[in-house]
């Protein structure tokens, strides 16, 4: 199961990240993991022809099929998302070209999730000298907010599992009315939102449907 957007940031802010060990950690570098874990795009298809992040806008996403099957390429004026990937071509801000991931869109400027100089963190960044994006086709949704809390089961009977998957062992089981105390989502898998929480009795993550994707049908406040 691929990450969603919103749980790349939360492991990545503030870590280095070194995909291919040359260099330490390099903005290409965290663009190649967030291709990998959001997209699922192969390293092979994230690289640079000449060195510069920039190079994968302009020449790359051209020359791998991988990545064209992953991501759309759009230009410096369309409206930037959540989850975009903006390139920069050298220009005073960015001398060797640089990439990002779009946070959100300031205006004149984005909000980043960027690496080099430093450790991976959020910024804002100048849109001048924005080559354009690379918008993920199939990235996993941002995570929904207030899901954390006490739910009633809305169903019959709702399986408990050991991972966010129908395929996983079931290890229990609510029936209609029971009360869960969920600790957050954590994904889309199977066409199901899963929602997880502590085993009193184990002491593991257990994980139960919340209705199909994008819904909360199995639960009710």
């Amino acid at each position: 199961m691929t990450m969603t957007i919103d749980q790349f940031i939360q492991t990545y802010n503030g870590s280095t990240v070194d995909v291919d060990r040359f260099y330490g950690g390099q903005c290409w570098d965290l663009w190649s993991r967030y291709a990998q874990d959001v997209a699922g795009v192969p390293q092979s298809a994230t690289n640079t022809v000449n060195g510069n992040a920039g190079s994968v806008y302009t020449s790359t996403w051209d020359q791998q099929p991988a990545l064209r099957d992953k991501f759309d390429r759009l230009p410096a004026g369309t409206a930037p998302r959540k989850g975009d990937v903006a390139f920069w071509g050298n220009a005073p801000a960015t001398p060797y070209t640089h990439v990002a991931i779009v946070i959100a869109d300031q205006g004149g400027s984005l909000l980043c999730l960027t690496q080099n100089p430093g450790a991976t963190h959020q910024a804002s960044i100048t849109k001048n000298g924005l080559l354009g994006y690379l918008r993920p086709k199939t990235a996993a949704p941002a995570a929904p907010s207030g899901i954390a809390g006490a739910w009633r089961v809305n169903v019959a009977k709702l399986n408990v599992r050991a991972q966010p998957s129908t395929g996983a062992q079931i290890v229990a089981q609510y029936s209609a009315g029971q009360t869960v105390n969920l600790d957050g989502w954590t994904g889309r898998a199977d066409g199901y939102d899963w929602g997880r929480y502590i085993g009193a009795a184990s002491g593991q993550h257990r994980y139960i449907a919340l209705g199909p994707a994008g819904t909360t049908d199995y639960l009710k406040r």
